[in-house]
């Protein structure tokens, strides 16, 4: 009896965690779907180097943000897609460390 009460409240968390998860991560996709519109001025579905630069805009200097830039365009085509926006928003592009 014991053993049974343990798996269903294994199965009842296990049904409960995967909904939260999915909606979290749907919601990272949202903010960075939402971003990428912000910075994409023109509306042609790419930010180029210089509406990444003006929407990072106090965020970095701008040699660190076009290196910021280059380390997110994966194919070097010299304009962020989509995916390649929001891979770099969840950790694909590479950071530096303040300290290194």
């Amino acid at each position: 009896m014991k053993l049974t009460k343990n798996i269903l409240a294994a199965a009842l968390v296990g049904a409960l965690t995967l909904p939260l998860a999915t909606f979290a991560a749907e919601g990272k996709k949202k903010d960075a779907g939402a971003a990428f519109a912000k910075a994409d001025t023109n509306s042609d579905g790419s930010v180029s180097e210089a509406e990444f630069i003006a929407a990072a805009a106090g965020k970095g200097k701008e040699d660190s943000l076009k290196k910021r830039f280059a380390s997110m365009d994966k194919d070097s085509n010299g304009k962020l897609s989509k995916e390649e926006f929001a891979a770099a928003g969840n950790g694909g592009g590479k950071r530096k460390k303040k300290d290194q």
